[in-house]
């Protein structure tokens, strides 16, 4: 009986890491094919239908679909802001947390933007965005913002934040003080019914 063993010179072959995020971002930048604009507060940004249409239903039905703006070369977008329109195109290309976006923001400007970028999200059926936008809320949470979160999160359906903001509120030292905020203010005036929710929940 023979045993054969056949040596390779060398390790396995190396394969670099995927570089699409990459190459896309490129694309969004160089604006090379794009075949459709967005006009949002007079600043202009060059996209392309079939990478908005794969990443967002939404974007799907109004630029591929029997809407008016399938035919339209630009689109104008209103209550949105130029900075947030141009975080939520970097995600939808790369897929990728706009991080660096975000370093430019201080409190309480940076809890704002996010909470406008999760609007956005909600609006464009981004899912993984929206979460995304939820936890760095949620990271940021306090008995100074927790009002002003639970809103967010009772405006746009996000379930996960909203669970998080009222189970924040179990600990009764955080609610005396969340109370006394504008947020909180602004909670119980738009959705008058979670305060019942919340005293039952703290036990008051």
């Amino acid at each position: 009986m023979c045993v054969v063993i056949v040596l390779r010179d060398g390790g396995p072959l190396d394969v670099p890491p995927s570089d699409i995020r990459s190459d896309l971002g490129v694309l969004l930048d160089s604006e090379d094919g794009s075949d459709v604009s967005f006009i949002v507060n007079g600043e202009e940004f060059p996209a392309h239908r079939a990478v908005l249409a794969a990443r967002s239903p939404i974007f799907k039905a109004q630029l591929l679909g029997s809407m008016a703006d399938a035919k339209m070369a630009s689109i104008v977008l209103h209550d949105i802001a130029p900075a947030t329109f141009k975080l939520m195109l970097r995600f939808i290309y790369t897929d990728a947390f706009p991080e660096d976006g975000l370093l430019t923001w201080d409190a309480p400007t940076a809890t704002e933007k996010l909470q406008d970028l999760l609007a956005v999200a909600d609006r464009y059926a981004l899912d993984r965005l929206k979460l995304m936008c939820a936890r760095r809320l949620w990271d940021d949470a306090s008995a100074d913002t927790v009002g002003a979160t639970l809103v967010c999160a009772e405006t746009y359906n996000c379930l996960e934040l909203r669970k998080k903001c009222v189970d924040f509120f179990v600990n009764e030292k955080n609610f005396k003080k969340a109370v006394l905020t504008e947020g909180f203010v602004q909670l119980v005036q738009k959705f008058p019914s979670i305060l019942g929710e919340l005293r039952v929940k703290v036990g008051a």
